[in-house]
């Protein structure tokens, strides 16, 4: 059955064009059409291939939407690096304090089993701004350190301060083990130290295998964390302990090697080099050195052997 409607219920048609515009034909005698936008239509977004891709732009949509706007020179988490793995962490996030795993230039690392005492010598007196032999290299100083003060099998406590007063710097203080207190004023006042340790102990590698051998590292400052920074010439590395590591490591330097501790090193102008020599002879026995001064006795004296 058919029916006829009248002709103001009857369905006008609607034309849209390509162009995404829509004509409606307008009732009246002119019969002209008004023109009117077509409603946007709906942009599908590609699909993530796997479902890791999905869990991401889920990720980055959420972070988008509800991360505040971010200051200038700021990243914001849209946009920081994402760590994925230890080594990126490593990268992302460089560690403060603890075991530096590169050589430091600044350190001069020794060219023998025995002349640690020779480097850190060196060490001190160019941190001081008072070495005497400048025109050498480091190997010559040290090589003349060695043959002028020692008899090639190491250096004692008494022999680095000889060594110490030749370029140019002097020990003002000493002490049995390491001494916060003393170390503290010292650093105070740009003063550094020489340290004689067992060698396990501050080296990275090595300081849960038990003993080493007696050893000279120099102190020279501390790091954000408060931790000290030893500069070690038989590793070429700057390491950060703290005091109890380092009480540690003189502490085991004495039950194993009869002898450790710690000598204050500080600048000495207008002074001669005899009056340095004799000036820091008069600090070294509380290291160990009781018996003659300064004797190669391996026997009766701490010596520093790597």
């Amino acid at each position: 059955m058919s029916v006829t409607l009248p002709p103001n219920l009857a369905r006008t048609p609607v034309e849209q064009s390509r162009t995404g515009v829509v004509r409606v034909p307008v009732a009246g005698p002119s019969a002209e059409t008004e023109t009117q936008p077509a409603a946007p239509v709906a942009k599908l977004e590609e699909q993530p291939a796997d479902a890791y891709g999905a869990q991401e732009a889920s990720r980055q949509a959420w972070s988008q939407r509800f991360t505040a706007p971010t200051a200038a020179g700021e990243v914001s988490p849209a946009t920081a690096r994402i760590v994925s793995c230890v080594k990126d962490m490593a990268e992302a996030a460089p560690a403060l304090g603890g075991w530096d795993d590169d050589k430091d230039p600044s350190v001069l690392e020794q060219t023998k089993d025995v002349n640690c005492g020779s480097a850190v010598a060196v060490m001190l007196g160019k941190a001081k701004g008072t070495g005497t032999t400048a025109a050498a290299s480091d190997q010559q100083t040290m090589d003349a350190l060695e043959s002028r003060f020692t008899d090639g099998n190491g250096t004692t406590a008494h022999e680095l301060s000889n060594m110490i007063a030749h370029e140019g710097a002097q020990v003002t203080q000493s002490a049995s083990t390491f001494d916060r207190g003393l170390m503290d004023e010292a650093l105070k006042r740009d003063g550094k130290a020489a340290v004689l340790v067992d060698s396990n102990k501050v080296d990275p590698s090595l300081k849960d295998a038990g003993k080493g051998r007696a050893h000279w590292v120099t102190v020279d400052g501390k790091d954000d964390q408060g931790k000290y920074k030893v500069k070690d010439p038989g590793t070429g590395k700057t390491v950060s302990l703290d005091a109890g590591e380092l009480e540690d490591a003189v502490g085991t330097s004495w039950r194993e090697h009869q002898g450790g501790g710690m000598l204050v090193i500080d600048k000495a102008e207008g002074t001669t080099e005899a009056q340095r020599a004799e000036q820091g002879g008069h600090k070294v026995a509380a290291l160990g050195n009781t018996e003659g001064g300064g004797s190669r006795s391996k026997s009766n004296f701490a010596r520093e052997s790597s």
